[in-house]
């Protein structure tokens, strides 16, 4: 991945929202760092350090369009599955994204959302009773994300965020009703991400949240981003609800690729 030499416009869940008046507006995230096809094995913690599951991201690129699909292995038998597509260019804009819960072979919740027409659908199973969702939300191309889309987001905001901006983007939370959203993106200094045997020292980026009146009842923590290097940044780490407000917080890991093993030299041949 590299940096594109033009200046694009555009702009990852966690998705909420929240209105600061201090905040700056952007109108659409610039598509600074290109993106390719890359696997990464994930690693799923608590915030205390326990081990809960692996996963795996994989990035394939088609054309102008990245294809980010996610999974979780959780070792209590949970299954999680996240997927999103994304137009790079001429600007960043997120295009669908879905999310899938199974456990005990069935589907324990289900999110969608198509951004090109604004509909949003969910299903949730509890307690023996099924419940389904469908909403016509505005989107704001460009300036409305998703989940994974966040990442993608913060990543190129990064070099505005690291001068001291505050950026305002618009969120589709799932409470579980969709809803639409405001939330705040600000680097909140720096944080150490230890990854093996490695210790980094990482940017944390902050998707601050409110729900509008909701916020009376539900209360939506923060979720931290941590982004390694300058070009391109890398992101190593998230902090934050496992999707809904109300979800345990976890900490994934993104582990660094393995080195392949060095090649023996052959030994010279006998004449």
């Amino acid at each position: 991945m590299g940096q594109t030499p033009r200046h694009l416009r555009g702009f990852l869940l966690l998705g909420l929202g929240l209105l600061m008046s201090l905040a700056t507006p952007a109108w659409a995230v610039e598509t600074l760092f290109l993106e390719g096809n890359a696997s990464r094995k994930l690693q799923v913690n608590t915030p205390q350090g326990q081990l809960l599951g692996e996963g795996l991201i994989t990035t394939r690129l088609e054309g102008e369009r990245l294809h980010v699909l996610l999974t979780y292995r959780y070792a209590d038998g949970l299954r999680i599955e996240e997927s999103a597509v994304l137009q790079l260019q001429p600007e960043l804009i997120q295009e669908r994204w879905t999310w899938r819960e199974h456990k005990g072979g069935r589907t324990t919740r289900q999110f969608a959302m198509d951004f090109g027409t604004g509909r949003a659908m969910g299903l949730t199973r509890e307690d023996g009773k099924t419940r389904r969702y469908s909403e016509q939300l505005k989107v704001e191309p460009g300036r409305t994300f998703g989940g994974v889309g966040f990442v993608l987001a913060a990543k190129n905001l990064l070099p505005r965020l690291r001068q001291g901006e505050d950026v305002q983007l618009q969120a589709i939370a799932f409470t579980p009703k969709p809803r639409g959203a405001k939330v705040k993106l600000s680097r909140e200094g720096s944080a150490s991400v230890a990854l093996g045997e490695r210790t980094l020292t990482a940017d944390r980026v902050v998707i601050h949240p409110e729900i509008g009146l909701a916020a009376l009842v539900v209360k939506a923590p923060d979720t931290s981003l941590y982004f390694v290097g300058a070009e391109p940044p890398v992101m190593v780490g998230v902090l934050g609800p496992r999707l809904e407000p109300g979800d345990p917080v976890v900490r994934t890991l993104v582990l660094p690729p393995r080195r392949a093993p060095a090649a023996r030299q052959a030994p010279p041949l006998q004449r």
